[in-house]
């Protein structure tokens, strides 16, 4: 439809009446009121054949319309978030305002995605400077250690890196299955993604390594002078295997010895840190603020759950229970 509108303009403005009859058949099922008359093949010579004035507003309603369908089509692709779009703090939204949610979303989606890029090139400061809010309290969750300052933030995502070789690193964790709501008043969003991916790296000269990854990501983002940045970031990891391994296996699972040690099953009864390692890096020597368990990683006598929930529409973050 949105490739239809931007042919038709350019016929409306460039061709004449008899141009138009020759198409009669194919635009009458396009007919598109406009708030100032609706017109099909031929109809209102005047406004058709009016010159430069008339064919620049006909360009600039179709534009309109135009975009009026891509933020509808966007806003139907968001499933149970699409609710949100019709409503701003329990008021009607006026429809800038629902063009406004539809490119808060779009720019959301980007800033989740570079956190991705960021870390797969190994940038972890790069990202904090230019992605995360500049806020104190940002937070990073993972399965059982949540670093809830910046300063700890700093330490287990930066700091720590710099003790490990990035050649040979390659880590992929793939953000998919986006779900995500804009408060109401605008301010902050919440938003969940699931993430299937690769890690590699090498820990010692000769010793490489490579693990399958999945996980789910739970981020609340806030809007800092008028851009959207990440806020508080958790992980939901479900496993964390070596390549050629089981994750069925809880042995061959990294993400699920530290959660069944918690749960008193763990042979040694040790607690560790909630990802030990990825391929290239370990956690080991980066105190966490807090340490329990947060989620359970995946184990074959574990019943599914719907962590994290959908986000549902909200009005001002002081609703939600931060990430």
């Amino acid at each position: 439809m949105t490739r239809w509108i931007g042919e038709a303009s350019r016929r409306y403005r460039f061709h004449g009446c008899l141009d138009l009859r020759e198409r009669a058949s194919s635009m009458r099922r396009y007919r598109i009121d406009l708030n100032v008359r609706t017109f099909g093949p031929c109809r209102h010579r005047d406004l058709l054949l009016g010159g430069r004035r008339r064919g620049q507003f006909i360009e600039e309603r179709m534009m309109k319309v135009a975009i009026g369908l891509t933020a509808l089509a966007a806003t139907m692709s968001l499933g149970s978030a699409a609710s949100a779009q019709s409503l701003a703090c329990g008021k009607p939204m006026t429809t800038d305002q629902k063009l406004q949610r539809v490119l808060d979303i779009a720019e959301i989606t980007n800033v989740a995605s570079a956190h991705a890029y960021y870390h797969g090139a190994t940038l972890h400061q790069d990202e904090i400077e230019k992605v995360w809010s500049k806020r104190d309290d940002i937070s990073w969750t993972n399965n059982t250690d949540r670093y809830s300052t910046r300063k700890s933030v700093w330490a287990f995502y930066v700091e720590n890196l710099k003790n490990f070789p990035t050649k040979g690193a390659m880590w992929y964790h793939m953000l998919t299955t986006p779900m995500i709501e804009v408060a109401g008043d605008g301010k902050t969003a919440r938003a969940i993604f699931m993430s299937f991916g690769n890690v590699s790296g090498v820990m010692k000269p000769g010793e490489p390594e490579a693990q399958w990854t999945q996980e789910k990501y739970g981020m609340d983002f806030i809007r800092e002078d008028g851009v959207w940045k990440i806020w508080r970031l958790r992980t939901f990891v479900e496993f964390y295997t070596p390549v050629g391994k089981s994750w069925l296996d809880p042995k061959d699972n990294i993400a699920a010895v530290d959660t069944l040690a918690m749960d008193g099953k763990n042979p040694d009864g040790t607690m560790k840190a909630g990802v030990q390692k990825e391929a290239g890096a370990t956690f080991f020597n980066v105190k966490p603020d807090e340490k329990k368990q947060f989620y359970r990683a995946y184990t074959t006598d574990r019943e599914p759950e719907l962590l994290p929930a959908p986000p549902k529409p909200y009005c001002s973050y002081s609703e939600l229970e931060p990430f």
